[in-house]
């Protein structure tokens, strides 16, 4: 009897949780506050305090502040998973500094790899909004004519020298499997734009640009990538969401059901191509690491065109 009496309470839940009401309020007035690093800071907290919510749709293309476009499908994702809440954008210096400030409470939501959440105790992660392998950066050195110019075409890394950041641990961790001649670290963005200037190595990984020629210049330093040839990003990028934000599982459980609505409509879509994060111009290069198809959270292969 008690056995079927918990298997009565269990169904009971399901159904509520899948058909209970859309509208489900976290607390009145609860504002979340959402670390932003420096340089992408002021565009959204433009957004966020504007009253026109334009800025909120994805819609301008060519857009490079990431941090628009996930302060975007986060506030998309509550509203469509029925939770009524605000924003607020909070100044962060870094993302190791956003990480620590989500883990202490002092701020409540960023976006991060899982590799980043699963052992952290102190926070929660959401269903991916973006998914394994749907990220893709281009093999990027000198244009010119030179033995390993940007317009050479290659078929593997194994006779280049890469250069790229240890703790950029995804980077590296495609580079390592890329297998290439030699491998350095540098300190910084700029260090490794000149280490390639400098003919001390072939090549970085970097995101595709909108560019014609898809390139990227830092200090007068123009960096263009391999033509043919990319890698994809074998991770997925979820909602680290604090322990100690109030009515914490009712959020992601709101934030889980926008990300779907916002995946099967095409909107997650629509603002990784428009903000930069994927260049439809590469879909026919050939990919050089092994990524799987990205699948989604019932296991479904998800479409990338």
């Amino acid at each position: 009897m008690r056995q079927n009496s918990a298997l009565l309470i269990i169904a009971t839940s399901i159904i509520s949780f899948a058909f209970g009401p859309k509208n489900v309020q976290a607390s009145e007035n609860q504002i979340i506050s959402f670390p932003v690093r420096d340089a992408d800071f002021a565009d959204v907290q433009s957004c966020a305090l504007g009253g026109d919510d334009s800025c909120r749709k994805c819609a301008d293309q060519g857009g490079s502040n990431v941090s628009l476009m996930n302060y975007t499908i986060l506030h998309q994702a509550l509203e469509k998973g029925g939770i009524n809440a605000t924003i607020k954008p909070i100044l962060s210096p870094n993302s190791e500094r956003s990480r620590k400030m989500v883990a202490n409470g002092l701020a409540d939501i960023k976006t991060d790899w899982a590799f980043n959440i699963d052992n952290n105790e102190a926070v929660v992660k959401t269903a991916p909004f973006i998914l394994a392998g749907e990220l893709e950066k281009g093999l990027y050195g000198r244009p010119g004519t030179d033995q390993f110019s940007a317009n050479t075409i290659i078929h593997d890394a194994k006779s280049l020298r890469a250069v790229s950041i240890r703790n950029w641990r995804l980077d590296w961790q495609v580079m390592e499997e890329l297998a290439p001649k030699s491998l350095s670290n540098a300190a910084t963005v700029k260090q490794m734009f000149a280490l390639i200037d400098l003919h001390r190595a072939d090549f970085t990984l970097l995101e595709f640009s909108s560019a014609p020629d898809m390139g990227r210049e830092i200090d007068g330093i123009r960096l263009v990538p391999f033509t043919g040839v990319k890698v994809s990003l074998p991770e997925s990028q979820h909602y680290m969401v604090s322990r100690m934000l109030p009515n914490a599982d009712v959020i992601i459980g709101g934030i889980n059901r926008g990300i779907a609505a916002l995946r099967n409509e095409g909107f997650i879509r629509r603002c990784l191509v428009n903000s930069g994060m994927v260049n439809q111009r590469v879909e026919g290069w050939r990919t050089l690491n092994y990524t799987p198809q990205p699948y989604d959270e019932a296991g479904l292969s998800v479409p990338t065109n």
